[in-house]
């Protein structure tokens, strides 16, 4: 990425919570991400767990002829008042057909907060997929995973498990943040080029249902209508592109550029609408919380989720916001 964006991207971070950006869907014509890891960046196996470890891979449900996932990011905080916003939202979600949820980033700064926001989702005693962004402290987060899997929580963290089979689709993670340079807290994870070829490769050996790839950080997009659009710019990561393909991984979720939530592109870069069917799909749900967000397209929003269908090899979506609950929606 040039300095220009890193600067772009490094500065909607800081200043709003989260700003890595989501993707512009990616021609077959692309070349394949360049296999060097940078100089001085490593891999880190309790960020991302190799493929072949023991516990990297876990079948959670059988194959059903569809599938229905809840996504949500930017849970942010545990105040009483973004609490209830949010169990009214996972509410509509469930209320909508989720039978799994995934939570894109920004699920709590501490383990405190962690335990709140995740045990939000865990109380409903669907899956719960957790893909780490540039805040989670991993030692904390994994803390806070093991507690509430201790009260019976069915979480899945996708920094250790990296492939859920969820019957109709399998979801590989590839949690943290793209640059060090994003971090907002020692501790928290960080991917690097190593780690992108790691999920080439096994996206590349898989067989079977298609796949859906969960990050915090999204891959570059083009144009005013990707996922990663922050100040008119592209921040998101180009190097994920290469892995948005119908043969690799057909569907996506993504978060963290929060003004470019609630929309979804096909494998184009061109607009998905509600209920458009999809053979690519790649989705920024937005964020979750009640913080009035403004959004790249001028309006302004505080709190939307999406709801994922999937159905063969083809994917819909729908876009849930928090004031449905309130219009009866």
């Amino acid at each position: 990425m040039t300095l220009r964006v890193a600067a772009a991207c490094l500065a909607a971070l800081a200043a709003c919570k989260e700003n890595p950006a989501p993707p512009a869907v990616p021609p077959s014509s692309q070349p394949p991400a360049p296999s060097q890891t940078p100089v001085g960046q490593r891999s880190d196996a309790t960020c991302a767990a190799p493929f072949d470890s023991p516990s990297a891979r876990e079948r959670v449900r059988a194959p059903a002829g569809h599938l229905t996932l809840g996504v949500l990011g930017g849970l942010k905080d545990a105040s009483d008042e973004n609490v209830a916003h949010l169990r009214r939202l996972v509410g509509l979600l469930r209320a909508r057909g989720a039978e799994a949820f995934v939570a894109a980033g920004d699920v709590g700064d501490n383990l405190d907060e962690q335990l709140v926001l995740l045990g939000l989702l865990a109380e409903t005693k669907a899956p719960v997929l957790v893909v780490a962004g540039n805040r989670e402290v991993r030692s904390e987060l994994d803390a806070a995973e093991a507690d509430l899997r201790k009260r019976g929580g069915r979480i899945l963290d996708l920094s250790h498990t990296r492939a859920v089979d969820l019957g109709d689709a399998v979801v590989v993670g590839l949690p943290g943040t793209m640059d060090r340079r994003l971090v907002h807290a020692d501790g928290a994870c960080v991917y690097v080029q190593k780690d992108i070829d790691a999920v080439a490769g096994f996206l590349d050996r898989h067989g079977g249902a298609p796949v859906v790839l969960a990050m915090a950080v999204p891959p570059r997009g083009k144009g005013k209508d990707a996922l990663d659009v922050s100040e008119g710019q592209n921040v998101g990561d180009p190097r994920i592109v290469p892995l948005l393909t119908a043969r690799r991984a057909p569907f996506g979720i993504f978060g963290q550029v929060w003004e470019s939530g609630g929309r979804a592109i096909d494998g184009t870069g061109a607009p998905v609408a509600r209920g458009q069917q999809s053979e690519q799909l790649y989705l920024n749900a937005g964020a979750a919380d009640r913080t009035k967000w403004p959004m790249s397209d001028g309006s302004v929003i505080a709190g939307q989720a999406a709801v994922l269908s999937l159905q063969g090899r083809r994917a819909s979506v729908e876009i849930v916001h928090a004031d449905s609950a309130e219009n009866g929606q």
